[in-house]
């Protein structure tokens, strides 16, 4: 983590010191878990003045405050005109003391799922950092790059954007040495006016002022070709689903909860057993080997690492219940493009198939439609039930053909469902839903 003294951070920061110099050891913007020493930064949120904090941060232990408010009289201080944007100087100047490699993650979906697969074929022979959950923002990200410490060789950055030059200025915080586009989708709709607006903005990890030195890009994508061009000044590796790419799978086998396929790349080919379901997953493997190639690694160093992946909660996690039913947690988050991927995990099981779902949120213009679309997907791939949950949720189950209910209350949706359960058919359950319909309450009470 960052150790820096305060006198040198307040010269950096352009801000006003008051106080006795020390040496802090981290940072922190939440005083419930701030710890002593560290710096604490009185960022801004909608219902929050972190300057309120200060004197509580101090108290607490902490070396000195940020603050953006002339009128606080605390003792240890740094004065500076946006604590927010002091807090990503401190990170970009922090980031050039650091000798570790920097790769950088973004997409509209499997982002954390990648960053997750990557880090863990990196941590085989390096100590690597990664991203915790997905602080990806012009928070979360500085705060990340302020824990990293030049004990690591490589550190795995995931980036998002709910608007254009969002990450534009993340990359001028982090530098990247390498950058992946996972894909665009479909996905955090209301900062943007359609999908070219999604594909451009995931387009500016490759556009910072010092170019990264690989941009490993989706094959499969169809703004492959724009992001080959954004990214020309850099060396670019592809994976896909085909040969058109560089990195690629072929024999596939997919199983209920882990898949086999032989893993392609320049430099050979593995037979690869992933502990993941799912072809996106596959794709996913193969975005992380290719970022494993632009680093020379061995091609058995990269089985390696991909067969000791393990599930990340709430991604298509697998669940067997003593009574035969079996549930699928992807309750971490949703939008149209990883709502299809889990139905079309769903409709290739043999047991009644049942889907628990929540809106989809952030769509802008196209909601109404895209929760429409998911209504003729399910009929198609010949889904049982469907339990609907939430406003949007509504025009999805009027578009299911087979036994729809949609539910106000998510009490009364838990409780229909368990008097399903009790009916005898063993059932597949899968259950999703955007991240802040907390779905997991779902499976939290039928695995009681």
């Amino acid at each position: 983590m960052i150790s820096m003294k305060l006198t040198e951070i307040a010269k950096s920061l352009n801000g006003e010191f008051n106080g006795s110099d020390q040496i802090i050891k981290g940072v922190s913007i939440d005083t419930r878990s701030i710890k002593k020493d560290e710096l604490f930064f009185a960022v801004k949120g909608p219902n929050f003045d972190g300057n309120d904090y200060a004197s509580e941060a101090l108290n607490k232990g902490a070396s000195a405050a940020i603050i953006d408010n002339p009128d606080i009289s605390n003792k240890q201080k740094i004065l500076v005109s946006n604590a927010k944007s002091a807090l990503g100087e401190l990170a970009r100047l922090w980031k050039h003391k650091l000798s570790s490699q920097i790769i950088a993650v973004t997409g509209s979906n499997g982002k954390t799922t990648l960053k997750e697969i990557l880090g863990n074929c990196l941590s085989i022979n390096h100590k690597t950092f990664s991203t915790k959950g997905n602080f990806n923002n012009d928070i979360g990200l500085p705060l990340m790059i302020l824990e990293i410490n030049n004990s690591y060789e490589f550190a795995v950055l995931e980036m998002g954007a709910n608007k254009e030059h969002e990450i534009e200025h993340l990359v001028e915080i982090a530098s990247p040495d390498i950058v992946v586009i996972n894909n665009a989708a479909l996905a955090h709709l209301d900062g943007f006016i359609n999908i070219d607006g999604v594909a451009r903005a995931k387009g500016e990890i490759l556009q910072g002022s010092k170019s990264p030195n690989f941009a490993i890009l989706n094959r499969d994508d169809n703004y492959f070709d724009l992001w080959s061009n954004m990214g020309k000044q850099s060396e670019i590796i592809s994976f896909g689903s085909d040969s058109k790419a560089m990195v690629y799978p072929k024999n596939i086998v997919l199983e209920k909860n882990h898949c086999s396929f032989d893993l392609n790349c320049p430099h050979g080919s593995e037979t690869i057993n992933l502990n993941l379901p799912g072809m996106h997953n596959i794709i996913n493997a193969c975005a992380a080997s290719a970022v494993m190639y632009s680093l020379s690694k061995d091609i058995s160093e990269i089985k390696k690492g991909l067969e000791s992946v393990t599930p990340v909660t709430g991604r298509l996690e697998f669940i067997s219940l003593a009574s035969g039913h079996e549930i699928i947690n992807d309750t971490y988050n949703a939008n149209p493009k990883s709502t299809l991927a889990a139905i079309d995990y769903l409709k290739v099981n043999s047991n009644t198939k049942v889907f628990v779902f929540g809106d989809m949120l952030e769509l802008g213009i196209n909601k109404e439609q895209m929760h429409n679309m998911i209504g003729e997907k399910l009929n198609e791939a010949d889904i049982d039930y469907l339990f609907g949950f939430g406003g949007m949720a509504k025009y999805t189950v009027n578009q299911f053909d087979n036994h729809g209910l949609w539910y106000e209350d998510i009490n009364l949706l838990i409780k229909d469902l368990k008097e399903l359960m009790l009916e005898g058919n063993d059932m597949t359950i899968l259950v999703k839903g955007s991240r802040s319909m907390r779905m997991e309450r779902v499976i939290q009470e039928i695995i009681k």
